[in-house]
């Protein structure tokens, strides 16, 4: 690679990474279906920019992928480390499930 090849690739990678912080205020939320962002501070100095990161859990969603992992894992003999794993996971669905049905009533 020559240099002003890789001069080219830095100059826009730096330029893709630039955030205009004048854009962007305290306060400032942006979600997801399990994440939600608030930005709160911004660095007058260097532009660092702080955030609050809120991860929301659907317990049916994790409910169902846990379902699916045992169901991967039911092939894994008992005695083996995997079928210990099994039984962990199998817990922890029957666990989640104790929940939603609580949170439901």
């Amino acid at each position: 690679m020559k240099r002003s090849e890789l001069k080219n690739i830095i100059k826009e990678l730096v330029e893709d990474s630039y955030i205009d912080t004048s854009k962007l205020k305290i306060g400032q939320k942006t979600s997801s279906d399990t994440v939600t962002t608030t930005l709160t501070d911004i660095d007058p100095e260097t532009g660092r920019l702080s955030w609050d990161v809120k991860y929301d859990v659907n317990p049916e969603e994790l409910y169902r992928r846990l379902s699916d992992l045992v169901d991967f894992l039911r092939k894994a003999p008992g005695n083996s480390e995997l079928g210990k794993i099994r039984d962990e996971v199998k817990s922890i669905k029957n666990r989640t499930r104790r929940l939603i049905t609580q949170h439901k009533s």
